[in-house]
């Protein structure tokens, strides 16, 4: 073979050899972007369900907070409800006619009496009242029913507004307007609110 010619098949055999070696390169390029984008691919769906669980999470967590705050704002609005029933309840019981509380006051009185020889720590109102005669009355019905009629107005004077305090030897018997209304609150609260709101309301709930 003349050197021509061997210099030609080499030329071509590395011509073959050279495109066979581009070809698997470009073949494995491809494959690898392929992977790549493959990858890419599958990497771009998780964040996006990642995404997408995130704002479902934070959804569901600003729902649940929104439920939650109106919730305690119906319950606040309920409670200052109620409040405000037993505050004009106060006003009405502190703004009665003369006449009407004086009856009020000798009735708890009678009740709450239990030896008949208590002492009245009365508001500087009600001194006035039971000096004015109801302390007379009231011993004097004490001793008709055949108990001690032998009350006495003691010289310390209550701070509340109205009402007395019964001091006998062993206990002591609050009947302030204050003391009186806080056991007709504790008493009449659920009532109150099931007339209020239509139904039996459970607190915290």
């Amino acid at each position: 073979m003349s050197l021509e010619r061997l210099l030609e098949r080499i030329e071509n055999d590395a011509r073959e050899e050279g495109e066979l070696i581009v070809a698997r390169a470009e073949e494995e390029a491809a494959l690898i972007r392929e992977e790549a984008e493959e990858k890419a691919r599958r990497e771009g769906e998780a964040i996006t369900r990642s995404f997408h669980a995130q704002a479902e999470s934070e959804r569901l967590k600003l729902l649940s907070q929104a439920r939650l705050e109106s919730r305690i704002e119906l319950l606040a609005a309920k409670d200052e409800l109620v409040e405000e029933v037993f505050r004009e309840v106060r006003r009405s019981f502190l703004e009665l006619p003369e006449d009407r509380y004086r009856e009020w006051l000798r009735g708890a009185i009678l009740r709450a009496v239990v030896g008949g020889d208590e002492e009245l720590v009365a508001s500087a109102r009600d001194r006035e009242l039971l000096a004015g005669g109801l302390l007379e009355e009231l011993n004097g019905e004490l001793r008709a029913r055949g108990a001690r009629g032998e009350l006495r107005l003691s010289q310390d004077v209550a701070a509340h507004e109205r009402g007395v305090i019964l001091r006998g030897d062993k206990a002591e018997t609050n009947l302030s307007a204050d003391a009186v209304l806080q056991r007709l609150r504790a008493e009449n609260e659920e009532e109150v609110s099931r007339i209020l709101f239509g139904k039996r309301e459970e607190r915290g709930q």
